[in-house]
């Protein structure tokens, strides 16, 4: 599921739909424990959150874009080493960011990473515009969960759509995000792309991390 960083814990002591590893044998990630979070499973990059999010974060929030190659170079080097898993997801594409008028960011970070993925290995590249955001809703960054789920249910399922649902009709899609902190946003990534006749989504992200 991961890629190589610091030992794992046992796979009993392991979150079966995250990965992250159980506290009192529960998943501290709330939408893990949910019976309707409409994704499969969550695909992570490096199990060195705190290393992989500093690159992370310094390229979306520092202004260092020439990170986006660190990342597609880390991003291509995961999904050749679970080529033979990764094979039954026909379409892989990128979670939904709004950069229109009154954007909180008016880059899609995510293309940018994807993008330089695809230079390095064009067998591994991604599609956007699959899934799409049409208004800007509340950051997530430094709040509480209750209010990440109140946003994610009300305001971001508001603003998501599928335009072309010929592109995910009877196929499998696994996307893409930067971190994975209780997974609300990739639920509702899921849920749509579901509805659009998605029959899995599956996530992968860098990095697990709590508070992302």
């Amino acid at each position: 599921m991961t890629a190589p960083g610091p030992t794992p814990a046992p796979v009993e002591d392991r979150c079966a739909v995250c990965g992250g590893e159980l506290a009192e044998r529960v998943c501290p990630n709330t939408v893990c424990r949910l019976p309707d979070r409409s994704f499969s499973r969550l695909y992570t990059v490096s199990e060195d959150a705190d290393a992989t999010w500093d690159v992370v974060f310094r390229f979306k929030y520092g202004g260092e874009r020439h990170l986006a190659d660190d990342l597609g170079a880390m991003l291509v080097t995961f999904l050749r080493e679970h080529a033979a898993e990764l094979q039954r997801f026909e379409v892989r594409t990128t979670t939904a960011l709004y950069t229109g008028p009154e954007a909180h960011r008016l880059w899609d970070y995510l293309a940018v990473i994807v993008n330089a993925a695809g230079r390095i290995d064009p067998d591994r590249s991604f599609e956007t515009g699959v899934i799409t955001k049409v208004r800007p809703t509340g950051r997530f960054l430094g709040i509480g969960v209750e209010e990440r789920r109140a946003i994610a249910e009300g305001e971001l399922r508001a603003a998501l759509r599928v335009p072309d649902p010929r592109r995910v009709e009877g196929r499998r899609v696994l996307v893409l995000d930067d971190a994975y902190s209780e997974g609300f946003t990739l639920r509702e990534m899921a849920r749509a792309l579901r509805e659009a006749g998605a029959t899995e989504v599956a996530g992968l992200v860098f990095a697990r991390r709590k508070g992302t």
